[in-house]
């Protein structure tokens, strides 16, 4: 029972005791006047009727006085918990007070109005030695105002989430302030003395701020550049162990050094210039160069770094070498050499250059082309500066005036030249100066009808000369054969040597150094050229004719043109046949590979085109071109030796050899060669050869090396599908169709193909695939189990495996069986036949 309750329980007993006794009294009263009565009155019927009464009111008074014997003792039992309630609230208090006093917190409790109603010993100990003492009633308020401006509390960081407070007193303590509510409006704040911990946090950052310094320090004086901090009176405040190091002075030195002026007069000092003027870069010695930076500081001192560029001024040094290096190098190359920029200005141009068109480096420089030497001729070259603009090679020849005045003839080609990104950076200029050969050819031409009318007597002599002559000749063909082997040498020497330039040049030299490679790769072409040539004329080039299959070689130059024809602008196609010849392969291969060449230069911008078909058991091989085409005059003399048409065309490194050897390596092999060409049209070059006999199983594929019809319309927009382990075969197969127009997807097997096309043959218009594939998978069990995905598929298995059980096995079936090599002719009609409805 609460203490409150137990008063209330007293009160109310009181109460009714005392309405007790005042009945109790009135009862007695009552009882003593009917004795009186009785005793006085004497016996009768109203004087029993009234004892009566009395012995009734008697018992009620015993009763009243049962219950208010009762009512006392509920009373003393009350008044007996009341006191052990009493002494339990004191024991309470006191227990209370010594939980308060033994916390190590300082406790305050305040009320409403910040009014101090308790605290406890350790709030006393807060402000002892501290001109403070609160006491019971003060304003605590009041109190830490007073303290802030007493300077008591030094300071009082704002409070932080959850409300707490932090201060710092004048003795050096700090208190951590939590501040709770009560339920009288009041607040209790709590003192948490945490001295300590900042003590530990901050040697704990101390600490941390000498580990900084000393990785900082360390870093400073492991990095690459030399650091000194001179102070506003001269004095050295800073420096790092690179410093030490360039400077070449002992730590100690530097240490006791007064200043900066008597460290510089020490007889260790490197030489460092701290002189802020004058140039940034010294040498310091060979194996030292600096990039000096005097910087003054705000605060008026000094810092100087000197940074360590020994490599990037040795690597200038180079550049600068290479430079001298490349340009001795063009400027002794009898030819004229210039790079002009996309502005259209020259930016280099060699010796030759410039003695020719008596222009110096510091005129020609940044001049622009319509405004230097070139100015009269400027219109004429608008249309190659247009064409190498866009990325090609022009050649050309122009007709200009000297350093003499005199007028030249120079042979000029434009290179574009490509940066990183495959832009168009500007262009390379070289040229050739064949003013005498121009001279020469109207000499020439106005010797010709002198010549003409010399040449029937002059023929009589030459029939006597021709033997010697034709002496001459064996005798030239066997020095040439010797003299070209003999030039491969200094010729190899020369390219090692200039890829090895290529090395040390920079990226602006570097298209020369190329350019320069490519005049040498066409120097060895010429010069490979001449060997074959001597081989040819000395009878020491003897064939080894065999049976050979020809479409291996005829696919090898499809594919090996099809690439070179962009160089040259060209639409090159073809059309090839299988067929078992006698003939020398290598031998052959360069015939063909002559021609082709000729066709892609002189068909430039037009169509080449390769064929192979049977005449009358031969094979003809023909190349077709839409170049300038051949006079007949011409095409009597075009396979003589060095014999060079002139035509727009016209090569200028060309011997005019190419057709001198086709026609000797055919003739070796007993193939004919003929020409048919109109002028303006093209060309058409074709080379016969025999078919040999070959055995029966190619006899019974005669067929097919027949020239197959166009596909129609409707096979063209089908989809196909090709199925095959043999990765040449699926590449095959893709050029064939994309030669005829068709889309072909090709897989190795049908686990790819159904993983590709998620098990759908949707798309699929016709399936062909061949029989033996990896993992012991044929192509019989994929038609088999296509049929079950889209049976009305057309398919087509193509096969080397000629045996009678697989022809049984696909006999009343609509799936078709071709027999390896297959050839184009066979393959289209069976395209036609299966997709034919």
């Amino acid at each position: 029972m609460q203490p409150s309750n137990r008063f209330t329980d007293v009160e109310a007993l009181q109460k009714a005791l005392h309405e007790q006794k005042r009945e109790n009294e009135k009862l007695e009263k009552i009882n003593a006047a009917l004795m009186y009565r009785m005793e006085e009155g004497g016996f009768n019927h109203h004087s029993y009727r009234a004892f009566e009464h009395s012995v009734q009111l008697s018992e009620k008074v015993s009763q009243k006085t049962e219950e208010l014997q009762s009512v006392l003792q509920k009373l003393e039992q009350s008044n007996a918990e009341l006191v052990r309630a009493h002494e339990e609230t004191h024991q309470f208090k006191q227990r209370l007070h010594d939980a308060i006093e033994s916390t190590n917190q300082a406790m305050v409790l305040l009320d409403r109005l910040g009014g101090i109603i308790f605290f406890n010993r350790h709030f006393e100990t807060v402000w002892d030695d501290l001109s403070i003492t609160p006491k019971i009633g003060d304003n605590y308020y009041d109190i830490t105002q007073a303290a802030k401006h007493s300077g008591v509390i030094r300071r009082a960081l704002p409070a932080d989430i959850e409300g707490r407070m932090i201060y710092q007193l004048s003795n050096k303590r700090w208190y951590q302030l939590t501040n709770r509510p009560t339920q009288e409006g009041g607040n209790v704040i709590l003192f948490n003395d945490i001295t300590e911990v900042k003590l530990l946090e901050s040697n704990r950052y101390e600490q941390v701020i000498k580990e900084k310094n000393k990785l900082l320090q360390s870093l400073i004086d492991n990095i690459d550049v030399g650091i000194l901090l001179i102070d506003k009176e001269g004095g050295i405040a800073f420096w790092n162990n690179t410093f030490l190091t360039q400077s070449n002075v002992p730590q100690h030195v530097l240490v006791n050094s007064k200043n900066i002026y008597a460290l510089q007069n020490n007889r260790h000092w490197s030489g460092l210039n701290l002189n802020p003027v004058g140039p940034s870069t010294q040498i310091i010695h060979e194996q030292l160069v600096v990039e000096r930076n005097i910087t003054t500081l705000p605060d008026g001192n000094t810092l100087c770094t000197f940074t360590n560029v020994t490599s990037q001024h040795h690597y200038a040094e180079t550049l600068k070498q290479n430079e001298s290096w490349i340009r001795m190098i063009t400027d002794n190359v009898p030819a004229l050499i210039a790079y002009i920029g996309t502005d259209k200005k020259f930016q280099y141009t060699n010796k030759g250059y410039r003695d020719w068109y008596g222009v110096s480096e510091q005129d020609i420089n940044d001049m622009p082309m319509d405004r230097s030497h070139l100015k009269e001729v400027y219109p004429n070259l608008i249309q190659y500066l247009r064409r190498v603009s866009q990325g090609e090679v022009v050649s050309f020849q122009s007709k200009e005036k000297n350093a003499h005045g005199d007028v030249g003839f120079l042979q000029k080609v434009y290179l574009p030249h490509f940066n990183e990104s495959g832009d168009i950076a500007g262009h390379f200029v070289l040229a050739t100066d064949v003013s005498q050969q121009v001279k020469s050819q109207l000499q020439l031409k106005a010797a010709k009808d002198q010549l003409e009318s010399n040449v029937e007597k002059r023929t009589r002599e030459l029939n006597h000369a021709n033997i010697a002559l034709q002496e001459a000749i064996d005798s030239k063909s066997k020095f040439l054969a010797a003299i070209s082997h003999d030039l491969m040498q200094p010729l190899s020497a020369a390219i090692l040597f200039n890829e090895t330039l290529k090395d040390q040049v920079d990226s602006s030299s570097s298209p020369i150094v190329n350019a320069l490679d490519n005049s040498l790769s066409d120097l060895h072409g010429l010069i490979r050229t001449l060997i074959e040539t001597s081989k040819l004329d000395a009878g020491v080039l003897q064939p080894d004719k065999q049976q050979e299959n020809i479409l291996p070689l005829l696919m090898q130059l499809a594919e090996e043109f099809t690439h070179i024809s962009k160089d040259y602008n060209v639409d090159f196609r073809y059309r090839l046949k299988e067929a078992f010849v006698e003939t020398d392969v290598n031998l052959l291969s360069r015939i063909l590979r002559n021609l082709l060449i000729n066709a892609m230069k002189y068909g430039a911008n037009g169509k080449v085109l390769l064929t192979a078909r049977m005449v009358n058991q031969t094979l003809e091989i023909s190349i077709y071109d839409q170049g300038v085409g051949i006079s007949e005059d011409d095409q009597k003399v075009i396979f003589k030796e060095f014999s060079r048409l002139e035509n727009d065309f016209n090569y200028s490194y060309s011997l005019g050899l190419g057709l001198y050897i086709v026609d000797k390596m055919s003739k070796l092999l007993e193939h004919d060669i003929r020409v048919r060409s109109k002028e303006g049209v093209g060309a058409c070059f074709t080379i016969t050869i025999p078919v040999a006999e070959v055995c029966d199983t190619h006899q019974e594929q005669d067929y097919l090396y027949n020239l197959a019809p166009s596909l129609p319309d409707y096979v063209l927009d089908k989809h196909i599908w090709h199925i095959d382990n043999d990765a040449n075969m699926r590449i095959a197969m893709q050029t064939l169709f994309a030669n005829w127009d068709m889309e072909v997807d090709t897989f190795s097997g049908f686990d790819q193909c159904s993983a590709v096309n998620n098990g759908s043959f949707d798309e699929c218009d016709m399936l062909i695939v061949d029989y033996h594939l990896d993992e012991e998978e044929t192509g019989l069990d994929i038609a088999k189990r296509v049929r079950k995905i889209a049976p009305s598929m057309p398919i087509m298995i193509c096969t080397a495996n000629h045996s009678k059980a697989l022809a049984n096995e696909l006999e009343g079936t609509d799936i078709q069986l071709l027999h390896k090599p297959v050839n184009s002719a066979v393959l289209k009609a069976a395209l036609v036949s299966s997709l034919n409805g």
